[in-house]
């Protein structure tokens, strides 16, 4: 494996020349996307004043770049193993709520100045390498590992749902108590926050509204890597899943009402049972 010395961190406002050229005469770069915690500081990473929600793009070498974005993940483009790594690491000590299974993606770039800018066999096509097409091919690679990450802990919540229906039906009881299906809730209400407020994965990209020529390349990354479609099987089974918890909360608040009430017809029973005894048997007795 090709070992590279790795610069300090320097942040980058456009491409240099002299690595857009080796990028394109290389003609391709393999681009990968690491989700490597929930959220980066990127004020203390950088050591400078910044947005909380702005990415930062960086050098890595001489051949290498990355933008780092605030809610956690990294997108390296034509990075070696020892670049990733050292990038990864660093980044890490200004993370929170590191996972300790990353979530991945890549995608092949490749240069070609002289064809149309698209996805052409499972590959990125782009006509040159600038600050602009890196920012709109690392937004949807960002936003994908986002969901993936989303959609195995909406997949693990929602297999939650069939004990609960399950045991509705078999023994009608829920088996749960109501601090765990709060929990439920409360899980399904952070992955919309996370979403929504965020990371804001459906919208796009500042950029377009200046660089409208890139609107097809988007559209397409955005298409293959089905950002859409999988945001809204995500909000579809965050619904069903909040739905089905309210819905378990209420019934086990109804039984517990249920029996409050028959605890009450028992002690006035009881009350009623005491007064007997002092009007009747106990005059009898005595």
């Amino acid at each position: 494996m090709l070992l590279e010395e790795i610069i300090p961190l320097t942040i980058l406002s456009a491409i240099p020349d002299e690595l857009a050229q080796t990028l394109t005469q290389q003609g391709i770069c393999e681009v990968n996307a690491v989700l490597i915690g929930n959220e980066i500081n990127i004020k203390a990473l950088t050591n400078r004043a910044a947005p909380r929600k702005e990415w930062v793009l960086t050098q890595l070498s001489e051949r290498s770049l990355a933008i780092i974005y605030p809610y956690g993940a990294i997108v390296f483009f034509n990075a070696t193993t020892s670049a990733t790594v050292e990038l990864i690491t660093r980044c890490q000590k200004y993370a929170s709520q590191l996972f300790s299974t990353p979530e991945t993606e890549q995608f092949t770039v490749i240069i070609q100045p002289h064809e149309p800018e698209g996805i052409f066999q499972n590959k990125v096509s782009i006509k040159k390498v600038s600050k602009q097409h890196l920012e709109i091919i690392g937004d949807a690679l960002s936003k994908s590992v986002i969901l993936e990450y989303h959609e195995n802990r909406i997949g693990s919540l929602f297999d939650k749902i069939e004990p609960i229906a399950k045991s509705l039906k078999e023994r009608g009881k829920l088996g749960y108590r109501a601090n765990e299906l709060l929990k439920h809730i409360g899980s399904s209400l952070l992955v919309v926050q996370d979403m929504v407020g965020k990371i804001e994965v459906t919208e796009k990209p500042l950029l377009l509204w200046e660089h409208s020529e890139l609107e097809p390349l988007h559209a397409q990354l955005v298409e293959d890597l089905e950002i859409f479609d999988r945001q809204n099987s995500i909000e579809r089974k965050v619904d069903l899943i909040s739905r089905t918890a309210q819905i378990s909360l209420e019934v086990l608040q109804q039984h517990h009402s249920h029996r409050l009430e028959w605890y009450i017809i028992i002690l006035i029973g009881i009350e009623i049972a005491l007064q007997l005894y002092d009007l009747f048997f106990k005059h009898v007795i005595t």
